[in-house]
């Protein structure tokens, strides 16, 4: 094992992208960055800087441990402890991907201190023991958007480059009822069939590739027809911002499980954002404004040079396989 520090990056997702229930996710220029220290007391150290760090455990429970130690056990290496520093960009536990991050962010950085070898199907297969969403993990780690590739398979995906004009706009409800949905407000669609319900979102999937493949198409009403909600918990206002409807807007969707909502508008999206925090003001909710650029580069390309210029720095040469979740 290498003594040194190492820095991983993985960009913030939004799952569920455009309604498309584990269907789609887009990678956000909005990274989170773990920096992990080996430490050989058997103890763990944690470090967290960001919006909602009051979520956050602060001991082994911590998804990035928890992944970092999954790696190490899946090669038989006895895991001595470690310190960790954890900078996210956006808040956590809104839709935004944070869990994705810190799972792949975990995975990676313990690859790259212990020189395990992991490769993709490795970590994918690891990241699922955490991270039931798999579309955010695949946009995590490729970049771009990505749509499941076919209705009845599991895990297949295929990414779409974004134009790099687009851009992500998310209002967040600052204040909301943390627990699940009860009966009959956030849950009506599990009155529709899980068939019917997975053969809409990939049928959206495959609609906003297209969107994204070809900005120029004038027709996209297909992209503002209603789907089930997605939102997980009880958020007033959220049902009057989904059927928000301007000129302009693309979609206007649940980031995630929620309650973060994302609104994708082709010209200017102030109008949209406007009444979607209007829907949130009426029932007395404040909420915050971001505005997210995608990225068309994943985990694998941000992490990519850290690795080349590890090798080259160890004498390795730029030829060495040191890293091999990072493909050649």
């Amino acid at each position: 094992m290498s003594e040194r520090s190492v820095l991983i990056r993985v960009p913030s997702t939004v799952g569920n992208f455009g309604g498309a229930v584990n269907s789609a996710a887009m990678a956000l220029e909005a990274p989170l960055n773990v920096k992990v220290t080996p430490r050989l007391d058997g103890h763990v150290g944690i470090r967290y800087f960001g919006d909602n760090g009051e979520r956050v455990p602060r001991d082994r429970s911590n998804l990035v441990v928890r992944a970092f130690e999954a790696a190490l056990h899946f090669k038989g290496v006895e895991f001595t402890g470690a310190n960790f520093e954890i900078y996210s960009s956006v808040p956590v536990g809104v839709g935004l991907g944070s869990s994705a991050a810190a799972v792949l962010a975990g995975l990676i950085a313990g690859d790259r201190l212990y020189q395990l070898q992991l490769d993709e199907k490795n970590l994918f297969d690891l990241a699922a023991l955490f991270e039931m969403r798999s579309d955010n993990l695949q946009a995590a780690w490729y970049g771009g958007f990505v749509a499941k590739a076919e209705e009845a398979a599991v895990g297949t995906f295929h990414r779409t480059a974004v134009p790099e004009d687009a851009l992500m706009n998310v209002v967040v409800p600052e204040s909301y009822l943390a627990s699940p949905a009860r009966s009959g407000r956030g849950r009506q669609a599990g009155a529709r069939s899980s068939r019917k319900v997975n053969s809409l979102s990939f049928a959206r999937a495959q609609a906003l590739a297209k969107f994204f493949a070809e900005p120029a198409a004038e027709d996209r009403s297909d992209l503002l027809a209603p789907l089930p909600p997605t939102c997980e918990k009880v958020v007033p206002g959220l049902e009057g911002a989904l059927k928000v409807r301007v000129p302009g807007l693309v979609s206007v969707f649940v980031c995630g499980s929620g309650p973060a909502v994302g609104i994708l508008a082709q010209g200017n999206p102030a109008p949209a954002v406007q009444a979607v925090r209007e829907c949130f003001s009426a029932e007395g909710i404040k909420s915050s404004f971001v505005e997210l650029r995608p990225t068309n580069a994943g985990a694998r390309e941000w992490n990519a040079p850290q690795a080349e210029l590890s090798a080259a720095a160890e004498g390795l040469g730029p030829s060495a396989k040191k890293f091999s979740l990072i493909p050649v």
